[in-house]
């Protein structure tokens, strides 16, 4: 995803893994991506580094086929109105044009 926007939700700490978790969010052209995802660090661990490692740790995982995610995409653009005096397939094929 070239050019997303990324967000870090809440980040807990995991006394039993003795690590950092969060939701990150990938905000891009295509849609967004979500993933589930930890760090090992201190609970002393500085904001910094505990942000850097969440989303390096996101960022490695995206991508991989065996990990769960969510993805969003952004709806297509609406189809073109057809244009006026254009032919009539339907017509054509029903009958209802003369001949």
């Amino acid at each position: 995803m070239s050019r997303s926007k990324t967000e870090i939700g809440e980040i807990r700490y995991n006394p039993a893994e003795q690590s950092f978790e969060a939701l990150v969010t990938f905000h891009g052209t295509t849609g967004t991506r979500r993933i589930a995802t930890s760090f090992r660090a201190p609970l002393t661990a500085e904001f910094d580094v505990v942000s850097k490692g969440l989303l390096k740790a996101a960022m490695a995982r995206i991508n991989r086929s065996d990990q769960m995610k969510s993805r969003l995409e952004k709806a297509p653009a609406p189809m073109p109105k057809p244009l006026q005096g254009g032919f009539d397939w339907q017509a054509l094929l029903h009958g209802s044009r003369a001949a």
